[in-house]
């Protein structure tokens, strides 16, 4: 028997995608910096993310609510996208790291921002948010420690 997916069960399965990926990618450019801050900064990020993608498990088994009912009062200024110091970023590998970073976790907003505003469902909708401000305070964790380098 063909069991076809929900919407909201193929939007999950998306929205898990993208977080794995970005959490592999915070991994992986965290084995090859040598910088303390900079590595602790993605070592942070990849956690951050295995959160979200554990709430998006969790949402997966257990139903989309929460999330869904925290959407409803979020309202925040879309975060910061400027790059650090274009032209340090080229000498400098801290600053080239966290422009990679930021360039990578501001993909992951719009993404999910993008989504939500194009569902046909006002609860994708509100689930979308709810990733897209997770992204957010990504965005201000990275700003916070790469303008402390």
């Amino acid at each position: 028997m063909n069991e076809q997916k929900s919407p909201i069960d193929q939007m999950l399965n998306l929205a898990l995608a993208t977080a794995m990926n970005q959490y592999q990618f915070y991994l992986d450019i965290s084995s090859k910096v040598e910088t303390t801050k900079v590595k602790e900064l993605l070592l942070s990020l990849a956690r951050s993310e295995e959160a979200l993608i554990t709430k998006i498990e969790s949402m997966m088994a257990s139903g989309v609510v929460d999330a869904v009912e925290r959407a409803r009062t979020l309202e925040e200024d879309e975060p910061d996208d400027t790059p650090f110091d274009l032209v340090q970023a080229e000498t400098d590998p801290r600053l080239y790291v966290c422009n990679r970073a930021l360039k990578m976790t501001m993909k992951g907003y719009t993404f999910y921002l993008s989504i939500a505003a194009r569902a046909k469902s006002e609860v994708i909708s509100r689930m979308f948010r709810y990733f897209a401000h997770m992204k957010a305070e990504q965005i201000r964790q990275i700003r916070f420690i790469c303008e402390s380098l």
